[in-house]
């Protein structure tokens, strides 16, 4: 009998277990550095005035079993918050009996951490924040103590106004004072490397993020001439310049200006004449390249024809502009400010057949899959880039070039490039065209 007793303790004390594991519930998931974008080692999780905590793996990911059906408030501690002076505060978990409960929890974000460094600091009328991460455009590491530059041009004054912010350990810059609604230029610069400069339009008392990428990169020079729309004369003594910067000059008597040493990037190309007036166009300039450029004026009130831009190559025949994958401004527009440059939106947009692979000596590699084998067995076989219509010299420019310059692009798989551009285009052709073409 007691070995009949002592069975059936045994049995009760196993259906009691059983039954005290289907009764309570557990929590698990993640904790995440949104700073630096990856997970948080040796975070203390703990769910409020509870016994119930955990430590996150080398992965950030943590669990805690054992927790009674109810609600929870979840939390956690790590040195990176007192870095930061800041705390997400709890996440209200419910727990149900027998469930297993996923819970994200991490760092504020960059953003976040702006806007309350703003909010605490004097307040100022007229101006915005602003706050991004400068990275090595090819191992995307950040970048520490790194300048950023922005500039801006004033109403009647001829020096642009400058602001400069320095990068912390993981690459991130910050400033509460960009002046609201006025377009501002971004620079970035690290050892000799630099970014595609661009403008960038900030609201009063709104937050932007803008991130920056650094390449190794080469000025380009600028020719440019300024015309008479209707006579076709040249415009003497009209003052030229780039908004944002202290490219400034006075045009000649054949209309001519030149412009030493521009950082790539999209600019505001100004002009400023007596019987003109002011007139602007954007201008994309690469890097390492002599453009030259005509711009039209035109005294009466219409619009300007837009920018003639001219490199040393040869432009492609117009009638081979026919047919091929057209990739519209709106579909463009949906990637625009969450891509970096021009392979950023190809890659976003997922066009069947196309890849796009980063080389190991930093270059960009873009084609169809068609000529897959080639690309990963001799190194890589691109499609050939046109922009505006003009056979790019060097395709990986072409690739790193600024969204915001960009309006429309058109693809032609193999087989059909083959047969409007010729020997060359055996995997592909790219055609990109800037706004104002």
């Amino acid at each position: 009998m007691r070995g009949l007793g002592a069975l059936l303790a045994i049995t009760v004390s196993v259906i009691v277990a059983d039954d005290v594991r289907a009764q309570v519930g557990t929590v698990h998931g993640m904790v995440w550095d949104s700073v630096v974008g990856e997970p948080l080692t040796d975070a203390a999780v703990f769910l409020w005035d509870t016994p119930h905590q955990a430590v996150t793996d080398a992965d950030g990911r943590f669990r805690i079993d054992g927790v009674p059906p109810g609600d929870y408030g979840a939390l956690f501690f790590h040195t990176r918050l007192g870095e930061m002076g800041a705390s997400p505060g709890p996440i209200t978990v419910r727990i149900e009996s027998g469930q297993e409960h996923e819970v994200m929890l991490g760092t504020p974000s960059m953003q976040t951490l702006l806007s309350m460094q703003c909010l605490t600091a004097e307040r100022r009328e007229h101006v915005g924040a602003l706050s991004g991460r400068v990275s090595d455009a090819i191992s995307q590491v950040g970048l520490s103590g790194a300048r950023v530059t922005l500039s801006w041009q004033e109403t009647d004054v001829r020096e642009p106004r400058t602001l400069e912010a320095w990068t912390t350990t993981d690459g991130w810059y910050s400033t509460c004072a960009v002046p609201a609604d006025v377009p501002v230029l971004v620079s970035a610069d690290y050892y000799g490397r630099q970014n595609v400069r661009r403008e960038i339009l900030v609201g009063e008392n709104q937050s932007v993020e803008t991130s920056i990428a650094l390449y190794e990169t080469e000025p380009s020079r600028i020719s440019g001439k300024l015309v008479d729309r209707t006579s076709g004369n040249s415009v003497e003594g009209a003052e030229t310049w780039l908004r944002g910067t202290n490219f400034r000059t006075l045009t000649d008597n054949r209309g001519a200006f030149v412009f030493e040493d521009v950082p790539p990037g999209t600019y505001m190309l100004m002009t400023d004449h007596l019987a003109y007036g002011t007139k602007m166009d954007t201008l994309f300039v690469p890097y390492g390249e002599r453009l030259a450029v005509e711009m039209l004026l035109d005294n009466r009130p219409i619009e300007i024809a837009p920018l003639t831009v001219v490199t040393d190559a040869l432009p492609v025949e117009i009638d081979r502009r026919r047919g091929g994958n057209v990739i519209t401004t709106a579909q463009i527009d949906e990637v625009r400010q969450t891509s970096r440059d021009a392979s950023d939106i190809l890659r976003s947009l997922h066009q069947p057949g196309v890849i796009v692979r980063h080389q190991s000596d930093g270059s960009i590699c873009v084609g169809y899959t068609s000529g897959q084998v080639r690309m990963f067995t001799t190194g890589c076989v691109p499609m050939l880039v046109f922009i505006n219509d003009v056979r790019a010299t060097d395709p990986n420019l072409a690739l790193r070039m600024s969204p915001d310059a960009i309006e429309r692009m058109v693809l032609y798989k193999p087989l059909e490039a083959g047969n409007l551009f010729g020997l060359g285009a055996g995997n592909g052709v790219w055609m990109i065209y800037t706004r104002g073409n």
